[in-house]
């Protein structure tokens, strides 16, 4: 029997072992998908795709690979979105983590993003293709920045909102499917009340159906004015008209004089403040009505 010669027991001159080939090639590869890879055209790519799904005019002008917290993602400086109802947004920081395999061949491509904006944060999946979509969080929600189309209304709102959302999206800016939010800091001013109202902690559930139309549930308000909780439904947004309303809502009036006013303002309140109110008419044009078992009290 021959003996094992060198090459046959753990490597041959003109190889390298195994333990330092692997490596090594992993190094090289890595190497070329920085220096070669084509990060602009993938850039140009993602910038069209949430441009034609937003309706939103995005622009990026450089886009790298980096190193993060989350692991390699292609990191995105100055970038631009400007869309009709909200104007021009820079976002601070974006980082994208494509999902480079068949679904961008198949027309649905799909990225992890995180972003941080004069409007909010993002962090979450977004689809592009045939069908787009965002899941995810968005978190410090500027409000008063949103376009609400309260303006006819003069109420106002204010402070900053956490969310998880599940929507798809349309490039004509509207949006179908669920939120479910919560907020620390929420302040409404309204003609109706003569006094901003606080609110210390507000949650609830939001769906955008597809007409049009906003599903109110459970929509809980706390704070040292009034506690509450809303339910019902707001109609269709036109732009040449107002939306309806249809709500229900149970307040208890902390503060002694909005209690006071409350007569005044068609409510029945009992000796501890509580009211059941029903809200109808337009956002524009709300109209304060009593329930009949609470009129009749």
């Amino acid at each position: 029997m021959s003996k094992p010669t060198e090459s046959s027991s753990g490597g041959s001159a003109g190889f390298l072992p195994k333990a330092v080939a692997i490596p090594l090639a992993a190094v090289l590869i890595l190497v070329f998908i920085v220096l070669l890879f084509p990060w602009d055209a993938v850039g140009r790519r993602i910038a069209w795709e949430i441009s034609r799904v937003s309706g939103a005019t995005v622009e990026v002008v450089d886009l790298s690979p980096g190193l993060s917290a989350r692991g390699l993602v292609l990191r995105a400086l100055d970038v631009t979105i400007d869309h009709p109802a909200v104007g021009q947004t820079r976002l601070f920081e974006l980082e994208i983590a494509p999902r480079l395999g068949m679904s961008w061949f198949g027309g649905d491509p799909t990225v992890r993003v995180w972003a941080q904006t004069g409007l909010g944060n993002a962090d979450g999946v977004l689809r592009l293709g045939s069908e787009p979509a965002y899941q995810g969080l968005v978190s410090e929600v500027e409000l008063a920045r949103l376009p609400l189309r309260l303006e006819a209304s003069q109420l106002k709102l204010s402070g900053k909102i956490d969310a998880e959302a599940d929507v798809a999206l349309d490039p004509n800016g509207t949006l179908s499917g669920r939120i479910d939010f919560e907020s620390s800091s929420l302040r409404i001013v309204t003609p109706m009340i003569p006094m901003p109202i606080t609110f210390t902690r507000t949650t609830g559930s939001i769906e955008i159906l597809e007409t049009g139309a906003t599903r109110i549930t459970n929509v809980r308000f706390e704070g040292p004015i009034l506690d509450g909780e809303i339910n019902g439904e707001i109609g269709l947004v036109h732009r040449s008209q107002s939306p309806s309303i249809d709500l229900t809502a149970q307040v208890n009036i902390k503060n002694e004089t909005l209690r006071s006013l409350a007569p005044n303002a068609g409510l029945s309140i009992d000796a501890y403040g509580n009211a059941d109110i029903l809200l109808t008419g337009t956002v524009d044009e709300p109209h304060i009505e009593m329930p009949r078992k609470a009129a009749a009290r």
